[in-house]
């Protein structure tokens, strides 16, 4: 069985409906499916999807450049609503830290007080962290440091650094997630890291509809691809592939409390 530890649906890039995702990932033997907001509009959407399917859950949170123009206070608000309104939130997230030359975002110093925000939720709440981070990792480590006797944990979503990076995401106690990149032949990088890790720091994604795996590069990723994942994991980590997918299921539940 397994887990795909971050997803988004429903989405717009979905050609198909919210039946046919989650059954299709179902044929394949992914069991869960944890659905990830990131914005107080899809926050209500993954809401409902895991409100109507047994097998779905859902994480809240606002994502570095959502909700631009509103108030810390006002976004409290509305993830305190959230978690309020349903038991099947697992986690805060996805947040954290995005930079880029994209523009018309967030500058670095906001993106840091609604990321704090969202930490203190989570504690406060007992919720692991879902991590966004992008080019952010000196600031994303510098905040949970901060807090690192105050029992965070949580997952670094789609890890994408160096081992040095992944030690200290380790050290503070967090699991790492790998997506679709780990099947690129340009991310050679990231086996090593996928090697070293502890087994049962372990944990897969699809990030669909982004980021879909070799094979699919130019399409729309979907949830059953998570198998792919976990196939190319094994190969890495040299183990069988039910032992891959065992332990990420395991883990996988155990941080998200399942």
């Amino acid at each position: 069985m397994l887990i795909d530890s971050h997803c988004h649906i429903p989405h717009k890039r979905y050609e198909v409906i919210v039946d046919e995702v989650i059954n299709q990932a179902k044929e394949v033997g992914v069991a869960k499916l944890i659905n990830v907001g990131t914005s107080i509009l899809e926050n209500k959407k993954v809401l409902e999807v895991s409100g109507r399917y047994e097998n779905v859950y859902s994480t809240v949170g606002i994502y570095p450049h959502e909700e631009i123009g509103k108030s810390i206070e006002e976004l409290s608000l509305s993830l305190e609503g959230n978690l309020n309104s349903s038991k099947k939130i697992v986690a805060i997230g996805e947040c954290g830290i995005d930079v880029s030359d994209l523009g018309g975002g967030r500058n670095l110093e906001e993106q840091k007080k609604i990321f704090e925000m969202q930490v203190n939720l989570a504690i406060s709440s007992g919720l692991p962290l879902m991590i966004h981070n992008r080019n952010g990792d000196d600031t994303v480590l510098e905040i949970l440091n901060k807090y690192k006797d105050k029992k965070l944990r949580g997952i670094a979503h789609c890890f994408s650094s160096t081992w040095e990076v992944a030690q200290k995401f380790l050290d503070l106690g967090f699991y790492l997630s790998f997506s679709g990149m780990i099947t690129y032949p340009s991310r050679k990088d990231l086996f090593e890291i996928v090697q070293k890790v502890p087994d049962n720091r372990i944990v897969f994604e699809t990030d669909a509809p982004y980021l879909p795996p070799q094979g699919h590069r130019g399409e729309v990723n979907y949830p059953k691809y998570v198998k792919i994942v976990a196939e190319k994991a094994s190969q890495i980590k040299q183990k069988p592939f039910e032992e891959t997918s065992r332990m990420s299921f395991e883990n996988t539940c155990r941080i998200f409390n399942l």
